[in-house]
């Protein structure tokens, strides 16, 4: 504030309030804002100059000194906090816009994934009617067959026993003298017994073929029986329904996915949807400090209003004093009118109508309906019941926003891993699955071990999913054995299969399902079978995997994982000679070691190749073959809700030239800056013109090239994160530093806006300290803004600042012992011109570093500790 002799500004130990009629009321207080007390004493002073009858002069003297003083120190304050609200509630109200975009998209994907999962139910419903029906046609029809054998058996037993029974012959009794001389009498009885004899023969004749035919006739109808016995035994053993239980299986499957994916969708929704209300509190609360009065800061609007009104009075009384000399009581009267205020905040009412609807989410809410139907489930058909559904909706961001999005088990289990058993693989041929012990699940290789090491032997194949990991060893045998976990709430997907139609360079990044992370290769197939072809190269980290495939195309698939208060970094990059095992890479404390992240062969001769590769809970470690190489492991830890847990977000590749979405944080976590930000291309026409991250994720705006955006997360008991204030930096110069509000410290950049579009407008360099960021922007006027943290128990601290060559990565800055990285406070472009820029920046929970186009660069990182 500017003082003048003349008035011997003072400071007043009272409270005044300025009227509408533009009086100053004077009350007793203990607080007085600086204006109202210049402004009460200029009035107080300038009412005294106008009973104290000065010369016309001397008049004009005094009031040419305080009318500039009321116009530049009175007035332009005024209008100073008028712009100050307005920017202030602007910024508001976009993030609310922002975030009503977020929740009215989100709340469409959910619905939309709601009706798919209803139909989805539907069709199983329908899947497993028409199994049901098969199983009851199947057992009616076994019914039928074995009454079938039961009545053929029946008469041929019937038909046996008459062959039986015709079978036997009664023996001969012939009719003879008891005595015969056949001197006397020579055919003594002879004709009678031939008689007798012929009858009986006749008898016997008959009865044989009687015999004959039963006999042929229940051998006929035995074998037509033990047939028909037999077809009923096949038929009732037989699986007549396996298509039908198959479709049911697939779409139960397909089902289990959709509910996935439907749950996931809801759950953003209701946290996109906890945002929006947050964000509207927010809007609320500042519209409530404008609409206060006698706040004495410079929010009131009411005070401004009347602070204005007086002001406008005083200042036309000077001008009639300075133009007369003296006051006339016309000019008094005249100067009485009150002049209108010139400002209105009016204008964000309708915006915030616009924003409340109900078609935008008024944050009255207590419950969504989703689609308005959910099924009940069960084994069969009967069990499926449609019923309408209303789901419960907590606006609380400390809760999740409903029921089913809870990460909390009863039981909790820490992330537990080991290797299954070892199994051989033949050459040139699929090898069995190496599985996993009971229990655990598959996370990737454990093992690959080629049992030769002639130049025309490698692995052309390799994949593991939840049946387990297996290879295919060209010219020659290989051991094999999976990696396996379990923790509370397990999750493991492979990702995108990514076919790579390009030799000798970098495949695109085989990617995770929406709340998945990498953790590992899932597989790799070379598509050429010659001696010659080998996985020079492959790389994963919280993007995906891939890989560097020499003289041949290839195909790669990441393997991926959810689980609850997972969290997944990669370990230490080390090299080894050829020829030898490598030490193990040994994993940050506490993690142990899920995969290989990187296997880098140094030399592309066509006999390098990888002979043994293993990992154990200490690391992972190979025996590259003809060749140096450099590798590093991919490490995971569950953490426990009382600790800090630092993670990366969503992975996005957002579009070239336009805003991209956002990578988002997962429950219960806080976003305080970016973890990735990598331009894919790498031309010096290609920059970020804009970034940002607030409550929501963080999103980028890539000029001319593609770009990967993973948000930065934090959670930790009481844990608070907001943005500081979004300032304005002059080009080719340090803007001021925008610093945090009281309380909070600063995590990192929130955002920074490229105000140009030209391909030379970028940033050269951004500092950020605990209490704010500043930024120097080249070519170009820029608004930066700080990301900011509070929370008991938690500090910031800067990382070591380490200096990076051109055209490849920087080391690590690392953080202090005992802290975790949050993100970037500062890169500095060394080099000027349009071709020096950052390409990538890359934070992990060990420290930050980043990728400098055509330009040295000095990197550091901010570190946090939590210390309840």
């Amino acid at each position: 504030m500017r003082c003048i002799t003349v008035l011997s500004c003072v400071a007043f130990a009272t409270n005044m309030h300025v009227a509408l009629d533009g009086n100053i009321a004077v009350e007793s207080a203990s607080r007085v804002s600086p204006r109202l007390q210049t402004l009460t004493t200029l009035q107080q002073r300038a009412s005294e100059l106008m009973q104290s009858k000065l010369s016309p002069d001397a008049a004009k003297v005094v009031t040419d000194i305080l009318i500039p003083t009321v116009q530049n120190d009175i007035v332009t304050s005024i209008e100073k906090e008028f712009q100050t609200a307005q920017s202030q509630l602007q910024g508001l109200v976009d993030a609310l816009q922002t975030s009503t975009d977020w929740a009215v998209s989100g709340l469409q994907t959910a619905v939309f994934r709601d009706n798919e999962l209803l139909q989805c139910r539907e069709i199983e419903k329908q899947k497993l009617i028409e199994y049901e029906q098969c199983e009851a046609t199947k057992s009616s029809t076994c019914a039928t067959k074995q009454q079938q054998c039961t009545d053929q058996l029946a008469a041929a037993k019937l038909k046996c026993e008459a062959a039986a029974a015709a079978a036997k012959v009664q023996p001969a009794k012939f009719c003879a003298p008891e005595e015969c001389d056949f001197k006397e009498n020579p055919t003594c009885g002879s004709a009678d017994v031939q008689l007798q004899a012929d009858a009986w023969l006749a008898e016997v004749r008959s009865k044989m073929e009687t015999y004959q035919k039963l006999a042929e006739e229940c051998s006929t109808v035995t074998s037509e029986a033990s047939a028909a016995c037999a077809e009923s035994e096949s038929y009732c053993a037989g699986d007549h329904c396996e298509g039908q239980r198959s479709a049911a299986d697939q779409q139960h499957a397909s089902c289990t996915e959709s509910h996935e994916s439907a749950v996931l969708a809801k759950c953003d929704f209701g946290r996109a949807a906890q945002t929006k209300c947050a964000d509207l509190s927010a809007v609320h609360a500042l519209i409530a400090k404008i609409k206060d009065s006698n706040r004495q800061d410079a929010w009131s609007e009411p005070d401004r209003v009347a602070e204005f009104a007086a002001v406008q009075r005083l200042l036309c009384l000077l001008q009639a004093l300075h133009d007369e000399g003296d006051l006339s009581q016309e000019a008094t009267a005249a100067c009485a009118a009150k002049t209108p205020y010139p400002n209105t905040f009016d204008y964000f009412d309708e915006r915030i109508a616009e924003l409340t609807a109900a078609d935008s989410i008024s944050c009255n809410e207590d419950s969504f309906s989703f689609s308005g139907f959910e099924w009940n489930t069960g084994l069969t058909s009967a069990a499926f019941v449609k019923r309408t559904s209303n789901t419960a909706f907590s606006v609380d961001m400390a809760s999740p926003p409903f029921e089913f999005c809870s990460d909390e088990v009863a039981v909790a289990i820490d992330l537990q891993v080991t290797n299954g058993a070892v199994v051989k693989s033949p050459q040139n041929t699929w090898g069995p699955y190496a599985t996993c012990p009971e229990g655990y699940q598959v996370l990737g290789l454990g093992r690959i071990d080629m049992l030769g090491w002639a130049g025309n032997q490698n692995v052309n194949d390799f994949e593991c999913n939840d049946n387990g990991c297996r290879a295919w060893c060209h010219n020659v045998e290989c051991d094999v054995a999976a990696r396996c976990g379990k923790a509370s709430n397990l999750k493991l997907v492979n990702g995108n299969v990514v076919n790579h139609q390009q030799v000798n360079q970098w495949s695109e990044y085989s990617t995770c399902p929406s709340g998945y992370m990498p953790i590992g290769l899932a597989k790799i197939d070379l598509h050429g079978e010659d001696s010659d072809v080998n996985v020079n190269d492959f790389e994963c980290n919280e993007l995906g995997c891939r890989a560097w495939c020499e003289s041949t195309t290839c195909s790669v698939t990441v393997r991926c994982a959810q689980a609850t208060n997972l969290d997944v970094t990669v370990g230490t990059l080390g090299t080894t000679a050829p020829d030898q095992w490598s030490d193990k890479m040994p994993c940050p404390e506490g993690y142990v070691a899920l995969s290989m992240a990187r296997l880098d062969l140094h030399s592309n001769d066509e006999v390098a190749n990888v002979g043994d590769m293993e990992c154990t809970d200490e690391g992972c470690r190979a025996w590259c073959h003809n060749s140096d190489c450099s590798l590093r492991s991919m490490c995971g830890k569950t953490f426990h809700k009382d600790e800090l847990h630092v993670t990366p977000g969503t992975v996005i590749k957002s579009p070239a030239n336009q805003a991209g979405p956002s990578s988002t944080c997962p429950s219960g976590h806080k976003v305080v800056g970016l973890a990735r930000l990598d331009m894919i291309s790498g031309e010096h026409n290609a920059n970020v013109n804009d970034f940002a991250c607030d409550d929501y994720g963080c999103h980028a705006w890539c000029h001319n090239t593609e770009c990967w955006v993973v948000a930065r997360c934090a959670r930790a008991p009481g844990l608070e994160a907001t943005s500081g204030p979004l300032i304005h930096a002059p080009g080719n110069q340090w803007s001021e530093f925008s610093n945090c509000p009281s309380g909070y410290v600063a995590a990192g950049l929130g955002r920074v806006d490229i105000i140009g579009g030209e391909n030379d407008d970028n940033v050269n360099d951004f500092d950020c300290n605990e209490k704010g960021c500043r930024v120097w922007c080249e070519s170009t006027d820029c608004r930066v803004q700080p990301r900011c943290v509070k929370g008991p128990g938690f500090s910031v601290m800067m990382g070591a600042t380490v200096e990076g060559n051109e055209n490849t990565w920087s080391p690590v800055s690392e953080c202090p012992t005992g802290s975790t990285s949050l993100s970037l406070s500062r890169i500095d472009i060394k080099g000027g011109g349009s071709a020096a820029q950052v390409n990538d920046l890359h934070c992990t929970n060990q420290g930050c570093r980043a990728w400098c186009h055509n330009t040295k660069c000095s990197v550091r990182s901010t570190c946090a500790k939590y210390d309840p």
